[in-house]
């Protein structure tokens, strides 16, 4: 079974970051159960006036509606609670059958602004969330007010005497905003200190990736300078040798031979010098050559004096870049070890067959071919070539006499 990268807790806060909306809504459904069912039991079964009961009805809406929102809009969210709390806080106070008055500020759904609060203490900034916190002050202050005397709505301080009732309920109910502000802002510098690691490791990562680009770089400096040094000074020396090689004695046999082996050679140092600019340009691309390039390659070999004859049977179809590229340089080695293994008077034949199922590139020649048991790092380049592009090689002698060379390049 596959390990998660991260921690079961960080994945749930990442799943519930990804999906606040969502999340709160399902909380405000939470919420209703316990604390909504109530308090609309309540409205229900108080025999107060049917106005009366609506408005603290849709006080008690707004705030629950308010849970859906609070993070995505924290403000909006928490102004509309507190005149929600304001309207329950100066609304008369209403009536149970059993001949008791309460407030309708002390519903339990009003419990949800202390959420709101923590929310929007959480979410906002620094100034921000003490004009929340000022706001909520306030709104004890006017709770207070109206629970300071019980008798004047009704109600009782129980078995404690007015002066502690009022003591306790200016302590509890300053301490609960004060705690619930406190605990938002605490949730505020968590979520920026988590951000500032993130930001740092962040930071650690694109300097190490900066830092092995800078390595790759200098190592690619290093291999240009090198090939540059050698195998480029190797290949004007050998162009240089065989011009002088031709211009020697124009007439003599030799001439074209010489003539051959500079163009060759001014070829690859023209190449070898393309990719040393590539090497260099860091990330450039080098132009691919693929079966549109074909003749050039048979000139080449065909100057050699072996002599290559061309088939193709089918209907043509785009390749790729990457098979077009595969399927040249099948062609190409296949030639190479032509010239190598066949002699100069060799002959050789390149079939290329468009097949449903792909093309199939055959070259047949009269040599002998590369030893079965060592095939060579030319064979063996061409099957990983190819298995890189769902292709497949065969090679080996022919019956009678030759060597015979086939590969399958699928279209897709």
């Amino acid at each position: 079974m596959k390990e998660s990268p991260f921690p079961d807790g960080a994945a749930v806060d990442s799943f519930l970051h990804r999906h606040q909306l969502g999340a709160d809504a399902v909380l405000a459904v939470l919420l209703i159960l316990p604390l909504g069912l109530v308090s609309l039991s309540l409205l229900r079964a108080s025999d107060s006036p049917v106005p009366l009961r609506l408005l603290a009805g849709l006080g008690l809406l707004v705030l629950h509606g308010c849970v859906v929102p609070r993070r995505v809009r924290p403000a909006a969210a928490y102004c509309l609670a507190a005149a929600a709390m304001l309207s329950l806080v100066v609304l008369p106070p209403l009536h149970d059958p059993g001949g008791a008055y309460y407030p309708p500020v002390l519903l339990p759904s009003s419990l949800v602004f202390g959420l709101l609060l923590y929310t929007a203490s959480g979410r906002l900034g620094r100034l921000s969330s003490l004009v929340c916190l000022a706001v909520a002050l306030a709104g004890v202050l006017l709770v207070l007010a109206r629970l300071w005397n019980p008798a004047s709505w009704g109600g009782s301080s129980g078995s404690f005497g007015l002066v502690a009732w009022r003591i306790g309920l200016a302590v509890g109910l300053a301490a609960a905003a004060a705690c619930l502000w406190s605990l938002g802002r605490l949730s505020r510098m968590r979520v920026l200190f988590l951000a500032e690691l993130r930001a740092k490791a962040e930071r650690a990562e694109a300097d190490r990736a900066r830092e092995r680009s800078e390595a790759a770089r200098a190592e690619r400096d290093r291999i240009s300078r090198e090939m540059h040094d050698v195998v480029s000074h190797s290949l004007a020396v050998m162009v240089s040798q065989a011009e002088g090689g031709r211009l020697s004695d124009v007439d003599s046999p030799q001439a074209g031979v010489f003539a051959t082996i500079a163009g060759v050679g001014r070829d690859a140092l023209r190449d070898m010098r393309g990719l040393l600019n590539v090497v260099r340009a860091d990330g450039g691309t080098a132009p691919q050559p693929g079966l549109g390039d074909l003749s050039d390659l048979l000139d080449q070999v065909r100057s050699t004096s072996v002599r290559v004859a061309v088939q193709e049977v089918g209907d043509v179809r785009p390749l790729r870049p990457a098979v077009d590229l595969t399927a040249y340089r099948v062609i190409q080695e296949g030639l190479t070890n032509v010239i190598k293994h066949a002699g100069a008077s060799a002959v050789a034949d390149v079939m290329l067959a468009w097949r449903p199922d792909g093309l199939h590139i055959t070259i047949t020649d009269d040599g002998a071919g590369p030893s079965a048991e060592e095939p060579g790092v030319g064979l063996t380049g061409m099957r990983e070539r190819l298995s890189m592009v769902g292709g497949t090689l065969e090679a080996g002698s022919r019956p009678g006499a030759g060597y015979v060379l086939s590969a399958t390049l699928p279209y897709e």
